[in-house]
């Protein structure tokens, strides 16, 4: 046995009986006692260091084969982890650091052990002649080391594989970073990663965006959006899906396999600058990270040439709105600058300019992505509704989301279900001026249970269609927030008949508790009885004249009189 002096943790996974004189290792492959002192700092293996944990290995094993009764295979692997960490810190790393590798890809570990035990059982060392040495005749893990270094991927391979990635993905990788040194593509790394996954809470808003992307994105698929997509499929195909997009731990490897030659950026004269810019045009530090992992490709872009001109292009939208517009759709930064300012011309011919045109692109930027003739067949197909251009442009600024969606899958559906409603093609122009969302209103979630409700209180068909041809954002109230507290207090406080909201489907505009409720509790300390509309259709001034014989509302009743 070694006389040594060591302090050492024991591992959950050795089976041990601790007594005064030793501690009883038994489930190694032989059984052995340790006479050592037990120490308060020897707590958890986990606490220790990468290097101490080695060590610790060590130990068991010298210990075991100095009985002869080791197992060979798990001394080899020592072994040839060893020999890894010495060809890492031949790069330029501290022992700790290549430690700390070694232990954390044993897939290449693995591979030199299979390439060495080859070339030992059919005796092809003769062919391995190096520095005057008998390789052959070497010890285990110096043969293992010089593997490792006919290998010539100077630590590159076992530290991308620490890093997360497969052996077939280090491989690939490692071609594009043959003139990079260890010491400097770990600092890269280190910096990408701060770059990507700076800050934690907006993953969710990361794995929403992408998946709308995937599923909304119409610009031509050149390129840098087809690996951009083929980014985001990896992701998804994980379990967690795009959700895990914004975690280092989750996605670094597929952000690495995906653009490799991001590896080969200069973080001084590139990532730097590139995430100055970034800041310089409104995107907050924490927010960066959402723009690189929506859009990597990016950050290949030369700053002057290529993003600086994209951002000039937008020169009629206010700032503000174009940060937003960046942040969320950062795929505008790879749109062509000629593309960009024919779709901000086609807006501004519907009437869109400087504030309203920066809110429509702050709102809806994906807009600047579709291809010109899907735009005007959107327009067209406005036109055929019977919408004059000065109308789809007040439609465009007050619902830019409507111009995003698909005419077949979308806007046709909600046109066919106006019809089974009963609202006539007539009548179409008016009920869509008034209430654009409703285009893209769900149909099953939405629009159905509030039609549905209203039957259900009494109401046909037939009337339900004439409340919505005389006020078509009756279509966007919510049933518990707006139409059933409503009603009730018609029904039941102002004890008048449910149809009578069919003449004025507005009533269900006013606010309950600052409007209704004011203006019945006057009326009825008055005996006045009159029409919803009177009601409530009149201004302030108005109604007290009438209804008081002041200009002014009265404060409300006491609420106990409710």
């Amino acid at each position: 046995m070694y006389a040594r002096n060591i302090l050492f943790p024991i591992p959950k996974t050795v089976k041990t009986t601790v007594s005064n004189d030793g501690i009883y290792i038994a489930n190694l492959s032989c059984n052995h006692r340790f006479h050592v002192k037990i120490s308060n700092a020897a707590k958890s293996y986990s606490e220790f260091s990468p290097l101490r944990r080695l060590q610790f290995s060590d130990t068991l094993r010298r210990a075991s084969t100095t009985e002869h009764c080791g197992n060979s295979n798990d001394e080899w692997f020592v072994d040839a982890q060893d020999a890894v960490s010495e060809i890492i810190q031949e790069s330029g790393l501290s022992k700790e650091e290549s430690v700390e590798i070694a232990l954390n890809s044993p897939k290449y570990v693995k591979m030199l052990m299979d390439s060495v035990r080859d070339l030992d059982e059919h005796s092809l060392w003769k062919s391995w002649e190096i520095e005057n040495e008998d390789v052959g005749s070497l010890p285990y893990k110096r043969k293992v080391f010089y593997m490792a270094k006919k290998k010539g991927d100077n630590g590159l391979l076992p530290y991308l594989e620490s890093i997360g990635l497969n052996p077939s993905s280090s491989t690939y990788v490692a071609r594009y970073l043959s003139r990079e040194t260890l010491p400097d593509l770990i600092s890269k790394v280190k910096y990408v990663k701060e770059m990507f996954f700076f800050g934690s809470d907006d993953e969710d808003f990361i794995g929403k965006n992408a998946r709308r992307m995937m599923m909304h994105l119409s610009i031509t698929t050149d390129e840098d959006i087809q690996q951009t997509l083929s980014f985001f499929e990896k992701m998804e195909a994980r379990r967690g899906g795009l959700k895990l997009l914004g975690s280092k731990d989750a996605s670094f490897r597929y952000l690495i396999e995906s653009f490799p030659r991001l590896l080969l950026l200069s973080v001084e004269s590139h990532l730097k600058p590139l995430v100055e810019f970034l800041q310089n045009v409104g995107v907050p530090k924490k927010r960066i990270r959402m723009v690189l992992l929506l859009f990597p490709p990016i950050i290949f872009y030369d700053i002057e040439r290529d993003i600086t001109l994209r951002v000039q292009s937008l020169e009629k939208v206010p700032k503000a709105h174009v940060e937003t517009a960046i942040k969320s759709w950062p795929h505008l930064l790879g749109c062509s600058t000629s593309k960009i300012k024919y779709m901000v011309e086609q807006f501004e011919g519907l009437g869109i300019k400087n504030k309203k045109l920066g809110q429509v692109i702050a709102s809806s930027p994906q807009l600047l992505l579709r291809k010109p003739h899907e735009f005007l067949e959107m327009v067209l197909f406005m036109e055929e509704l019977g919408l004059d251009a000065e109308t789809i442009g007040r439609i465009m600024s007050r619902c830019p989301e409507i111009f995003a969606s698909s005419i077949e899958r979308t806007l046709r559906r909600k046109v066919k279900f106006l019809a089974d409603i009963g609202i006539s093609r007539d009548h179409l122009p008016r009920v869509i001026r008034k209430y654009p969302e409703l285009l893209v209103s769900d149909i099953d979630s939405a629009l159905l249970p509030r039609i549905r409700y209203l039957m259900r209180s009494g109401l046909s068909k037939r009337e339900v269609a004439s409340m919505v041809r005389r006020f078509s954002p009756l279509l966007g109230y919510s049933i518990e927030e707006v139409l059933r507290p409503k009603l009730e207090f018609l029904v039941n406080t102002m004890e008048k008949p449910v149809r009578d909201v069919v003449e004025y489907p507005r009533y269900f505009s006013y606010s309950l508790d600052k409007k209704i409720k004011p203006r019945f509790w006057v009326l009825k300390g008055r005996n006045v009885d009159c029409s919803l509309k009177d009601m409530l259709g009149k201004n302030d001034e108005d109604f007290a004249t009438d209804y008081m014989g002041i200009g002014r509302m009265l404060v409300p009743p006491p609420s106990s009189q409710e």
